[in-house]
């Protein structure tokens, strides 16, 4: 599968699945289907202080990178500007809701160690339409009209789509794991211009996040041999292919695929994030 690179720039902002609470907004960025192989990338935006969604858990991944404002998740935990959060499958988080304002983040979801399933918007939304005929979402959750018990919003939906039940992992983390970018250093990579910081790896399936530093010119090859590698660009932009890949723009290499990105800023900050291999 080629490379993809993805600038939202001029992608308009559009509805997410209603399956938890209005008030989110999304520009998609990457999309890949497939049994055990799905996972979805988007730059979102939480609304006002309308915006609420409750404490809840899923069946799989997530990495959130803050971008502008601030999302308070529960009483004592908050995702601002440059911050990256790892929500685990299976570990609860929230409730969520924001003040002062919008938030905006990046939010990559996708199957962890494991493998509960991921399904991505696509399939999720047609389902929670067909819910919406025999029942109501409301704050987070699944109301039937013949009164039963109220299902988690995400749970239903999913539940739908696939036709199983949704099980569980039990959680291998209490609580989410939160990443202050700024409070690690920068490491020379190999005498290259290009500096790197290692921010975390979780699991025995290889999950990992890390960042680059690029300057100018410096040149920096993203994927590795079969292993499905994501990069966000944090601050400045690169380029790829003969194409200028701006800020919030993401690229994704695929198996034997590698993409070369070339700084085209000062200096310009990626995020880069391995994702589990199952082989």
């Amino acid at each position: 599968m080629a490379t993809q690179v993805v600038d939202p720039s001029a992608s308009t902002w559009e509805a997410a699945s209603t399956h938890r609470t209005p008030g989110i907004d999304i520009k998609p960025l990457l999309q890949r289907d497939g049994e055990g192989r799905s996972f979805e990338f988007n730059v979102v935006r939480f609304g006002g202080e309308d915006f609420w969604s409750p404490r809840h858990r899923h069946n799989f991944d997530q990495i959130r990178i803050g971008l502008e404002g601030e999302t308070q998740y529960g009483p004592h935990r908050k995702l601002p500007a440059r911050t990256i959060g790892y929500y685990p499958e299976g570990t609860y988080y929230g409730p969520l809701s924001v003040s002062g304002g919008p938030s905006l983040q990046a939010i990559l979801q996708f199957d962890g160690a494991g493998r509960g399933g991921y399904v991505n918007y696509v399939h999720l939304d047609k389902a929670t339409a067909e819910l919406k005929e025999l029942g109501e979402f409301r704050k987070g959750f699944w109301h039937p009209h013949d009164g039963g018990k109220a299902v988690d919003g995400y749970q239903a939906s999913w539940e739908r789509a696939t036709g199983r039940e949704m099980i569980y992992p039990e959680p291998r983390f209490d609580e989410a794991v939160y990443m202050h970018v700024d409070a690690f250093s920068w490491v020379p990579v190999d005498g290259s211009p290009v500096r790197s910081k290692h921010l975390g790896s979780f699991g025995e399936r290889g999950l990992s996040i890390g960042m680059h530093l690029v300057p100018a010119g410096a040149s920096l090859t993203i994927g590795a041999p079969g292993r499905s590698t994501v990069a966000f660009v944090l601050t400045g932009e690169v380029r790829a292919g003969g194409a200028g890949v701006g800020q919030h723009s993401a690229l994704f290499a695929e198996d034997e695929d590698a993409v070369e990105v070339r700084g085209a800023a000062d200096d310009s900050e990626l995020v880069v994030i391995t994702l589990p291999t199952f082989d």
